[in-house]
């Protein structure tokens, strides 16, 4: 099974607990395979299922800034440590490509992971209405 497969079963397998869910504003397949063409992916795969990834963006040719689009851990593999691995993973993979600065966009109905992303180190930038974007220095 391809890696765009794989992100497209756990992003089915989560999509209700986006607000709205996931499937009623993106084409899963295609966004799949958008983050597959056009993203890094750091995942962690167990006994062949895939049990989180982060997509990141790493196409600032200055490399000021890799932009993470997705994370996502599957239900069955939640509460084990596996969103702040695959964060510090992402941050070790940019700094050394180089990379001074790493940003992302969390939506507030999520406020757990804006808590994670705060317990590792990242600060807030901005605020809207609908979302939290927060980025992290590399070389701290």
């Amino acid at each position: 099974m391809s890696i765009s497969n794989l992100i497209q079963d756990l992003l089915n397998e989560i999509s209700d607990e986006f607000i709205p869910p996931l499937k009623e504003t993106v084409d899963i397949e295609a966004y799949s395979t958008k983050m597959v063409n056009n993203a890094n992916i750091l995942s962690i795969i167990d006994c062949g299922r895939l049990a989180g990834f982060m997509a990141v963006y790493c196409n600032d040719p200055n490399k000021e800034t890799g932009y993470g689009t997705m994370l996502a851990i599957s239900n069955s593999h939640r509460n084990y440590g596996i969103g702040p691995q695959l964060i510090k993973m992402t941050v070790d993979y940019l700094k050394k490509r180089g990379f001074k600065k790493f940003s992302l966009e969390i939506y507030k109905t999520n406020p757990r992971v804006i808590l994670l992303y705060k317990r590792l180190g990242f600060y807030i930038e901005k605020e809207t209405e609908k979302s939290v974007f927060a980025y992290k220095i590399l070389n701290e």
